[in-house]
Formats: C-alpha cells, structure tokens, sequence
C-alpha cells in the first residue's frame, strides 16, 4: 500500500511508517558501526586473498561451519556488527540455508582453508548491489553487473 504525500506541484511517494522506522533504525546502527569502527582503527588487518580474490574474479574454497564451500565472491567488508565478512555466491558445498541463487554472507573469522580454485567467473550476480546494506565499510567489491537489453 502507497501512500503519497503532495508538497507543491510535485508529489513524494511517502513509505508507511514501520517501513520508516525500520530504515531508520537501520541507519541509526550503521552510524553507531561506522563509528566504532574509525575509533578502533579496525580496516588494518584486511584479508588480501580475499580482496585479491573479488579483484580477478577468482572461484576461491574455504571449510565454514565445518562444510567445504565453493563460492564466486562478491564484497568483502565490516559488517554492521563489526565483524569482517564476505558476501559470496556459493556455487557447490555445504549450507544449513538451502540457499542456492542468492549471496550469502560468510563471517570471515568461521573461514579456514582459504584457496583459489584457479577458475574465474564472468561478473557478479544480476542482483550485486557494490553498496551492500549489511556492511559498514567496503574493502573489495565487483562493479555492479552490465544488464543485457
């Protein structure tokens, strides 16, 4: 349900109110993060294999939670939490979501074995979006995917 708001000769859609608040809570913790982030100085210790990884479009393999993985990364930054973490898409392995056609978001501190398949993927997902919500501050990212008329 649309509600509109007219000002004027131009008309704004307005969001229903729990749509507002939820986005603005939202903002309201990614300030909070990004804070905390600069105070710690957190960034310095970057995974370079991983912003390696997202920069060639590398096909990489890690054990998560105990599963084998195999994903085509997509972003890797600070999660609102604070956490480091990549979003991926995961192509084979392991999952407790059953998610297969989305990016799932790995906490990088639950990766081991971290390797390079030696494949190379095209482009990101159709639906990559470079300014992921769930993240803070980006290290690496892929360009939003060119769209085929």
């Amino acid at each position: 349900m649309k509600a509109t708001l007219k000002t004027g000769r131009k008309s704004k859609t307005k969001l229903p109110k729990f749509v507002q608040r939820g986005q603005d809570a939202h903002q309201r913790a990614t300030e909070k993060a990004r804070e905390r982030f600069r105070e710690l100085g957190a960034g310095s210790n970057q995974n370079p294999d991983l912003i390696s990884a997202i920069e060639n479009k590398d096909v990489i393999t890690f054990v998560y939670n105990g599963e084998p993985r195999v994903v085509e990364p997509q972003t890797y930054g600070i999660s609102v939490a604070g956490h480091d973490v990549l979003r991926a898409y995961q192509r084979a392995g392991g999952s407790a979501s059953r998610q297969t056609t989305i990016a799932k978001l790995f906490d990088v501190a639950k990766m081991s074995k971290l390797e390079k398949t030696g494949e190379k993927f095209f482009e990101a997902l159709r639906e990559h979006n470079p300014e992921d919500s769930a993240m803070v501050e980006i290290f690496a990212t892929l360009p939003k995917p060119k769209t085929k008329v």
